[in-house]
Order: C-alpha cells, then sequence, then structure tokens
C-alpha cells in the first residue's frame, strides 16, 4: 500500500512539472519572431526605393545618349556610393535590368526604357543630380521626387522656338554641307515642313510611327517638284539638311562602339534599329519621287555662298540645337565653343587624308573638348555639350546620301555600285565611332606619373642609385 501512494505522488510530480516546462516552451515560442517559410517572397536586403531610383536613372541615361557600358559604370558607381555591393546590372537600349543576390537567393527586377532622346535641358539636369548623389548620398526616396522633378518638367523652349530651331538648323547644316545660293530658300522650307510634322508626330501616335516615311516623302516631293524655284535645279542638296534631325547617326555610332566594346546584344540591336531608319528614309524619298512621275531638267544654278558659309552654318547649328532641344541658360556659348573646335579638327582631317579622318579627328576632338570645359564655371555637363558636336559630324547623313543616290539612279537606269555605297557607309559610321573611343580613352585616363616613367626606362642597378640609397639608408646607432 504504501509502495503504491509512492508511486502515485511521484507520477504526479512528474506531470506537473512535464505540463510546467511545456507551458514555459509554449510561451516563448509565443514571444519569438515568425519564421519565413520557403514558400512566401523575401525581401532583399537592398531598400525596394534604392533600386526603383537605380533603374530610373539607368533608363534616364539610355535617354541622354550613353553607351550601355557606361551606363553599367555609373549605376555601379551609384550603389556603391549607396553601400551595396551585390546589385548587377544589364543595360540594353530598351530595358534596364537590375539582379540582387543574397547568401540564398537572388532577385530580378527591371524597368522598360523608350527610344530617343532628352532635351538638353533634362540631360543637364540628370547628371547635375547624378553628381549630388555622388557627393552627398540623399535618401533614395528624396533623389526619386528630384528625379521626377527632372524628367517631368516641360520643355525649356515653347513649340514656336523648337520649330523656329528646326528651320535654323536645317539652314545651318544646309551651309556647312551645300552652301548653294539657291538652296537657301528650299532649306527653310523644308525646315518649316519637317518641323510642323515632327510637332504633330507628338500629338498623333499613327504619324510618330511613320514620321521618317512621311517626312522624308513630302520633302522628296517638294525638292524634286519645285527644283528649280528651291534648289537652283539641283533638289538632292535639299535632301539630307531637311531630314538632319530624323537621321540615326547617334544610333548607328553608339551600337558600333557597343559592339567593339563587347556588348553585342545593345550594339547590335542599336545597328539594326539604324539601318532600318536609314531605309525607311529612303523609301520616303523614292515614294515622294515616284508620285512625281517623269522629271524635268531645270536649269542648274552653280552659285555658291563665300567661304564664311560654314562658319555661319556652324554658328546656326548651335543655336538651332539649343532652341531646339531646349539647351540650358548660359550653355550656347560653350556649345558654340566645342561645335567650332570639333569642326576645325574634321576640316583639318578631312584636308590632310580625307571625309574618313575628319570624321575620326571630329570625334576624337568633341569628346575632349567636352570634358575640357566641365570643370568651368557654369559649364554644362561633358554629354550635354557632346551631344551637338556629335550630332553635326552626321555620320548616317553619308549613308542617306548613298541610299538616295541607288534609289534615284535605279528610277533613271543607270546602274549603282551598291557595295561601294553599302561599305562607304559602314566606314563612315566606324571612323566617327573609333573616334569616340579614342576620345573618351584619353578624356578620362590618368597620366602615368614622370617618376614611374623614369624608373621604367632607366635601370635601377646603374651606380647612382647604390650611391643614393647608401647616403638615405639611416644609421643604426642613431
Amino acid at each position: 500500500m504504501a509502495s503504491e501512494d509512492y508511486a502515485s505522488k511521484t507520477w504526479k510530480v512528474a506531470r506537473t512539472g512535464v505540463t510546467h516546462a511545456i507551458a514555459m516552451i509554449r510561451e516563448e515560442y509565443a514571444k519569438a519572431p515568425p519564421r519565413p517559410t520557403g514558400h512566401g517572397p523575401v525581401d532583399p536586403p537592398v531598400p525596394a526605393d534604392l533600386l526603383n531610383l537605380l533603374c530610373r536613372i539607368g533608363v534616364a541615361l539610355v535617354g541622354a545618349g550613353e553607351t550601355s557600358a557606361r551606363v553599367q559604370v555609373i549605376l555601379d558607381r551609384l550603389s556603391r556610393r549607396y553601400g551595396t555591393d551585390n546589385i548587377h546590372f544589364m543595360v540594353l537600349p530598351t530595358a534596364v535590368f537590375v539582379r540582387v543576390r543574397t547568401d540564398e537567393s537572388s532577385a530580378v527586377d527591371m524597368l522598360d526604357a523608350r527610344v530617343g532622346t532628352l532635351p538638353l535641358d533634362q540631360i543637364d539636369g540628370l547628371y547635375r543630380l547624378i553628381d549630388q548623389i555622388e557627393q552627398d548620398a540623399p535618401p533614395p526616396s528624396l533623389a526619386s521626387k528630384d528625379l521626377d522633378k527632372i524628367l517631368t518638367q516641360k520643355p525649356g523652349s515653347p513649340p514656336w522656338l523648337i520649330l523656329l530651331g528646326q528651320v535654323v538648323l536645317t539652314v545651318g547644316v544646309g551651309m556647312m554641307l551645300n552652301p548653294g545660293a539657291r538652296a537657301l530658300v528650299g532649306y527653310v522650307v523644308l525646315g518649316l515642313v519637317v518641323g510642323v510634322l515632327t510637332q504633330l508626330a507628338d500629338k498623333v501616335k499613327l504619324l510618330s510611327m511613320a514620321l521618317p516615311v512621311v517626312a522624308s516623302a513630302v520633302v522628296a516631293m517638294l525638292a524634286y517638284g519645285f527644283s528649280g524655284a528651291l534648289a537652283g535645279g539641283q533638289p538632292q542638296q535639299l535632301l539630307i539638311p531637311a531630314v538632319a534631325t530624323l537621321l540615326p547617326g547617334a544610333m548607328l555610332t553608339n551600337g558600333t562602339i557597343e559592339l567593339a566594346t563587347g556588348s553585342m546584344v545593345a550594339g547590335a540591336s542599336r545597328v539594326v534599329y539604324g539601318i532600318n531608319m536609314l531605309f525607311l528614309l529612303a523609301l520616303g524619298s523614292y515614294v515622294g519621287i515616284s508620285v512625281l512621275g517623269p522629271l524635268s531638267d531645270p536649269p542648274v544654278s552653280t552659285a555658291q555662298l563665300g567661304w564664311w558659309a560654314p562658319l555661319v552654318g556652324v554658328l546656326l547649328i548651335g543655336y538651332g540645337h539649343s532652341w531646339r532641344s531646349s539647351a540650358p541658360q548660359n550653355t550656347v556659348g560653350w556649345l558654340l565653343l566645342v561645335l567650332y573646335i570639333t569642326y576645325a579638327a574634321q576640316v583639318l582631317g578631312k584636308h590632310v587624308s580625307g571625309p574618313l579622318t575628319g570624321t575620326f579627328l571630329g570625334g576624337l576632338v568633341a569628346v575632349n573638348a567636352a570634358y575640357l570645359i566641365q570643370s568651368r564655371k557654369h559649364a554644362p555637363p561633358t554629354q550635354v555639350a557632346f551631344l551637338p558636336a556629335f550630332w553635326m559630324l552626321v555620320p548616317g547623313g553619308i549613308s542617306l546620301t548613298g541610299i538616295s543616290d541607288l534609289v534615284t539612279h535605279s528610277m533613271s537606269g543607270v546602274s549603282s555600285g551598291g557595295l561601294e555605297v553599302l561599305v562607304s557607309a559602314l566606314l563612315s559610321v566606324m571612323a566617327i565611332a573609333l573616334g569616340v573611343m579614342v576620345g573618351s580613352g584619353l578624356a578620362t585616363a590618368h597620366p602615368p606619373r614622370v617618376s614611374a616613367i623614369v624608373g621604367t626606362v632607366v635601370p635601377r642597378h646603374l651606380p647612382w642609385h647604390r650611391a643614393a640609397n647608401a647616403t638615405n639608408k639611416p644609421d643604426s646607432d642613431s
């Protein structure tokens, strides 16, 4: 009997202890934070507002005319400024991809980019915001608000000034390429027509998709239909200046640079897009000339403007581009300085060795001139000063000239060397791309120190080196 009572008491004590222990375990478990399950999403260690800021800056840099490799370098630098080193970027002309790596998994996000170039005032604000981020690293939410203000602001130029800039720009390009005295009226008329069509395309989506064909067709109809009044009997002089703002020179050149630097997907897509744009412009010229039917041969006027015409043309290009692209205030003088330096280098190379050398030197000098002025007070960022000069070289213009020659010769039954035209176009684009790449390398490279050069050239085992080392050796007894 005593043994049964002892066993019963022992069982009650043990049960009470176990129950108390289970209650304590449950209480501690309830206080502990919930563990993430393997099925739910795991937030990346990088804040979402920082990822959104970096993606949007990447898209804006694509719109500013930067190459994919350059955009990746800038985004990597900004992400490290915010203290993150596990973000990887892939930049394409139409999208920016971002990947965040963690110890357990990775997250991927993307943001699509539109094809086109931002106005110069927005590009100026974008690069100043990037400089502010690199210096102060403001909160990503605050930087995103500043980026919103930059990208949503109205153009600095009203519509009438943008239209005037288009006309002045067309006249400037015409005076630089084909300074015919009788062609000035044609430059004004066709520049006005293309400017009106461009502004209508911003409001009508259907016209924006067909703008290259429609604009080049209307230009060809007016140039060849009224060749005596508008062009002095040389309508082909009017084609390139009139549609110069639609030429994909920047797209082709950036694509060539990207192919040369290993960005094959981005480079191939840009080159294909640029070639497609050229053929659309050539198709429009073919349609416009075909509508007119058989063409008569009006008397040809060979009157040319003086030697000063190209110099005035560069001046008009600077003012026209600043008005059309809404350049920031107090930057026209800097833009003109870079334009004239680029034009001088282009003319020098052309006289020394031909047009290809001229385009190469023009691209090389334009980059370095833009880098040199950026340190001056009130000077625009490098990209703002570089884009007008880069556009003035017009690498795609030579391509369209050759394609237009193919079209006109085929309509008149005259054979033309198609292979020669395509090779000339390719070499022109490659020349300016090579100039830009070499110029960028020279502008961003750090010059070696003189001591390092001397140490490399002069052997270290010469007697005076040993004497100098013995003289500079400290005394062991001191």
